[in-house]
């Protein structure tokens, strides 16, 4: 997050409210991959993913967007200021009643998971996402 924009997020008293303000459109979709995550919705991005990487002893959810939109920008922008990755995902576990950890993958998609993913487990999903792409 640029520093203009953290500075208006952080000196406020909700964080939240201001995030939710200036990112709209991220924020609808975090609050739609979170609960997709959990009701275990169906992705075609996710899908062909899976069928690469094979079976995992957890749980994870992958979309992907085009690389060009601001979506896209915001999310990463979003999900790359660790402050403000906390937050959301600290906010819409609570929302959708489980442990939710958001990352951005493979250039411009994003991923939802039941916890903080390792190399050994994230290096595969990249692998088989970029293949993809």
């Amino acid at each position: 997050m640029d520093c203009k924009t953290a500075t208006l997020v952080y000196q406020t008293e909700n964080h939240l409210e201001k995030i939710r303000e200036i990112f709209p459109e991220a924020w609808h979709f975090l609050e739609e991959q979170a609960f997709a995550y959990v009701q275990g919705k169906k992705d075609n991005f996710d899908s062909a993913v899976k069928d690469l990487v094979g079976e995992t002893n957890f749980k994870y959810r992958m979309v992907h967007r085009d690389d060009k939109d601001q979506l896209t920008k915001d999310l990463g922008e979003l999900l790359g200021d660790i402050t403000s990755r906390l937050l959301l995902q600290q906010y819409f576990s609570e929302l959708v009643g489980q442990k939710v950890f958001f990352s951005t993958i493979c250039c411009s998609s994003h991923l939802t998971a039941d916890h903080e993913m390792t190399l050994e487990e994230v290096l595969p999903i990249q692998r088989a996402a970029v293949k993809l792409q």
